[in-house]
């Protein structure tokens, strides 16, 4: 194979883009572009399709180097919860949790209506206990 076949290829396996994708792009047959390859003969289409494809690489790495990792707290950290149901049992409430995960607490009843945001921390399973002080209608005092 030619370099700038070796090239192309490595660049388009970078790219995630197979011979079939990037023949369909450029409008030929799989074949035309695998002996183009080989023979190093590449048309000014493939080199443009190229050339854009090395653009969309070059602004998916440069995303990947700026975009911050999500900060992931520890297990064992206090986490804010919306009440959205109070079931037969008075004195349970079930939560969720901004990333949509459930859980359940028990606590007085009439304590913590309907919407309450709750931080809790959890005991086992989904198993949660409020952390903090709050006022007798459920509300957080800081």
């Amino acid at each position: 194979m030619s370099p700038a076949g070796v090239a192309a290829s490595e660049l388009l396996e970078r790219a995630g883009i197979g011979i079939d994708r990037f023949a369909a792009m450029v409008g030929v047959k799989a074949t035309s572009v695998r002996s183009c390859f080989s023979n190093g003969r590449l048309s000014k289409k493939m080199y443009q399709t190229l050339h854009d494809v090395s653009n969309d690489v070059q602004v998916k790495d440069l995303v990947e180097i700026v975009s911050p990792e999500p900060v992931v707290a520890p297990p064992d950290a206090p986490r804010m919860g919306r009440v959205y149901l109070i079931p037969v049992n008075k004195r349970l409430r079930l939560v969720e949790f901004p990333d949509g995960s459930h859980g359940k607490f028990l606590s007085k009843p009439d304590r913590f209506p309907v919407g309450s945001e709750v931080r809790l921390k959890l005991v086992e399973g989904d198993i949660w206990e409020p952390v903090g002080d709050y006022d007798r209608r459920g509300r957080l005092i800081e």
